[in-house]
């Protein structure tokens, strides 16, 4: 068996953060978004993996592990994909293949029920399953009875999104299928086939009630960082340069090169990255990532937000529920603070709409500039 990462999408919908770079090239905890399929796909035992990433991106790709394969995807959307992930397979004389979607966060083990299911339930085709969680998950709907059979596969739409919130199950981004039921999938637009395979009776489906995660939109990835942090432990890597005076909690990874400066804290569970720097007085609260090349700047204060590689925050700021884009700049003094949306973009007003009042920060595009003594929040892009 092979397994295939698909990260050929570009990430439209966590716009403007993608602006840049392809959505599955972006960095939460230290990793691009494909590194952590890649570890699903390891905890399965597959040992050969491909990602399959958008033509002429193949460099951008840089794998954490090995026997991980770059190639280009080949046609358009999840079909092209697909499609792609058959043509790997047949290249290597695979008979199967395990499938991971690139933005799929789930808790260690969900690649192994996936893989033991369809190793021993017949069904030729076995999909990984979750709980509609917020109604935003846009790769399909299922319905699945008392034998594990998938008996629908219905694509979402503005009709079906309301009704189905908190109730039935959604595509959780894991498919294991032999190569000749995936060149059928690969034939047609993704949920087309699959509700056309779901009537067939032949996909099985295996319910995960663990943590799991779309990364679709900005505010998602700070859900993520639920799942990737770790909530026990303390880590910190040799090179990395800590004071003596710094308070360093559970749950804490300072990464290569890092630099914690003079009465820094940070408490867990949180990331610091490559050659990132906290300055003195700084505090780092749960929930956050600082990622590599990224600078705090003395006392300020960052909890439950990811700053993105080579942004940086100035002195006496403060950052809550927010994500800072790649080499973005916060001007000294300025507070990005949660609060109640008014406005957002049409891309982001489901969150409202599902969720019901929420308390959110801000989103600043890459490289974007926020000016000294700025106060911003509740749901401001800054694009």
């Amino acid at each position: 068996m092979i397994g295939v990462v698909l990260a050929g999408g570009y990430g439209k919908r966590l716009l403007p953060l993608t602006k840049e770079k392809p959505k599955s090239f972006l960095e939460i905890g230290g990793k691009q978004l494909l590194d952590y399929s890649v570890e699903i796909l390891r905890n399965a035992g597959i040992r050969k993996i491909v990602v399959i990433v958008p033509p002429g991106y193949e460099n951008m790709a840089i794998p954490r592990d090995e026997d991980v394969y770059i190639v280009g995807q080949k046609g358009e959307d999840i079909r092209g994909g697909i499609y792609t992930a058959v043509l790997e397979a047949k290249k290597r004389n695979e008979d199967q293949v395990m499938i991971a979607y690139s933005g799929f966060l789930a808790s260690p083990g969900i690649g192994k029920a996936v893989i033991d299911y369809y190793a021993s339930s017949g069904y030729p085709i076995v999909i990984g399953v979750s709980s509609v969680s917020t109604g935003l998950e846009t790769y399909g709907f299922v319905t699945i009875d008392y034998r594990g059979q998938i008996t629908s596969y219905n694509q979402a739409d503005e009709k079906t999104r309301t009704w189905l919130k908190n109730r039935g199950y959604v595509f959780a981004g894991l498919i294991v299928s032999d190569v000749n039921q995936l060149e059928r999938l690969s034939k047609d637009q993704f949920e087309s086939a699959m509700a056309m395979v779901s009537k067939e009776g032949i996909v099985g489906g295996i319910i995960w009630n663990n943590k799991w995660i779309e990364v679709g939109y900005p505010w998602d990835l700070l859900d993520a960082l639920k799942i990737i942090l770790n909530t026990s432990g303390i880590k910190i890597n040799n090179t990395a340069n800590v004071s003596r005076s710094a308070i360093i909690s559970n749950g804490v990874v300072i990464d290569d090169y890092a630099t914690i400066e003079e009465g820094a804290i940070i408490i867990g569970p949180a990331y610091i990255g490559r050659r990132a720097q906290i300055l003195a007085g700084s505090i780092i609260k749960p929930y956050t990532s600082i990622e590599e090349n990224a600078v705090i700047g003395e006392n300020t204060i960052v909890s439950n937000s990811l700053i993105m590689k080579d942004a940086y925050v100035g002195a006496l700021s403060e950052i809550r529920n927010s994500v800072i884009g790649e080499g973005a700049k916060i001007e000294e003094s300025s507070h990005l603070i949660e609060g109640t949306p008014e406005m957002l973009p049409d891309r982001l007003k489901g969150i409202t709409e599902f969720l019901g009042e929420v308390k959110l920060g801000a989103i600043i595009a890459p490289k974007e500039r926020i000016n000294p003594f700025t106060v911003i929040g509740s749901g401001k892009v800054v694009e």
